[in-house]
């Protein structure tokens, strides 16, 4: 068969079977613009709703499961229930805020969402003059308490709420928020709070979830899991979440999977987006401290007059 004859047979076929050369090709780049487009959306969305989003039910579902979560739930892989956790904090929090050791004596430093006191009982560790911690959950403060009581009286822990003032002074050294305003339902607020605590000169950490990054397909797998958990199990009683996440995930993870699936509010976000935010906010010197890793770890100096 002459190549003329093979080309219109396969032609036919292809137009038979509905195949269209390259058509892979067109839906991955279609789907990467409509992420693109969903991504600047949501975006622009979250500002837009931010006042009417606070009058919602999924911000006092989110309170209720960390006030659970603080109270109920103490043990974990990365809680201080763990000798070997509580055996590397002090490297953690160096590495991840990017001070040395010997920069945190003499220090004053907030623990801002402290949960159940984990990092203020790191700070304790390094030896820093004074740590203010603070949370929204009574169950949270009062495990927090228990811990900075080892660490003498320059140790203060104060029911707050991230979204509103703070009423502290902007004299911090070092303000570290781990895990938490991508909770609150207004990042953006949340963060303006934390920025006015920070004395010039001095340095902010934020740990924020991220969104999947394109390339790394494990990312998309892992959310997909966290949305699909969170759906069947939206309903059921705290309780019941625990009993269900441990059966799946077993002890020493449970924890860390009902912070990922419990609360209604996880959101996710750029870097970009991230980084805009604190330039605007007068910060420099931004760099991120475990690059390797799906979310945003990252510490930023704000500037001096």
């Amino acid at each position: 068969m002459r190549v003329p004859d093979i080309l219109r047979k396969l032609s036919s076929a292809i137009r038979r079977t509905g195949i269209v050369p390259g058509r892979d090709k067109i839906m991955n780049v279609k789907i990467d613009y409509l992420q693109d487009e969903v991504s600047q959306l949501r975006t622009l969305m979250r500002h837009l709703v931010a006042a009417q989003n606070l009058e919602l039910p999924h911000i006092s579902q989110t309170k209720g499961s960390f006030d659970y979560q603080w109270r109920e739930i103490p043990e974990g892989e990365s809680m201080l229930s763990s000798e070997t956790w509580r055996a590397g904090v002090v490297d953690t929090i160096t590495r991840l805020s990017g001070r040395p050791r010997d920069w945190f004596p003499g220090k004053r430093v907030m623990d801002a969402g402290c949960g159940q006191g984990r990092w203020t009982y790191g700070f304790g560790k390094l030896g820093v003059r004074s740590c203010v911690s603070c949370d929204q959950s009574a169950g949270g403060i009062s495990r927090t308490r228990e811990i900075a009581a080892e660490f003498g009286s320059n140790f203060q822990v104060d029911q707050r709420n991230l979204l509103e003032d703070l009423d502290y002074d902007a004299g911090f050294d070092l303000v570290w928020c781990f895990g938490v305003l991508h909770h609150t339902g207004d990042t953006y607020k949340s963060l303006q709070n934390l920025v006015k605590c920070v004395k010039p000169g001095g340095y902010l950490f934020l740990m924020i979830y991220g969104e999947p990054r394109p390339d790394h397909i494990e990312d998309y797998l892992y959310y997909h899991e966290m949305f699909e958990m969170r759906c069947r199990l939206r309903n059921l009683q705290f309780d019941e979440k625990v009993k269900v996440l441990r059966e799946k995930y077993g002890k020493d993870q449970m924890h860390g999977y009902f912070d990922a699936i419990s609360p209604d509010i996880n959101d996710l976000y750029r870097w970009d987006e991230l980084e805009s935010w604190l330039i605007n906010a007068g910060f420099e010197d931004i760099q991120r401290t475990y690059p390797e890793h799906p979310n945003h770890h990252f510490v930023a100096r704000k500037r001096a007059p």
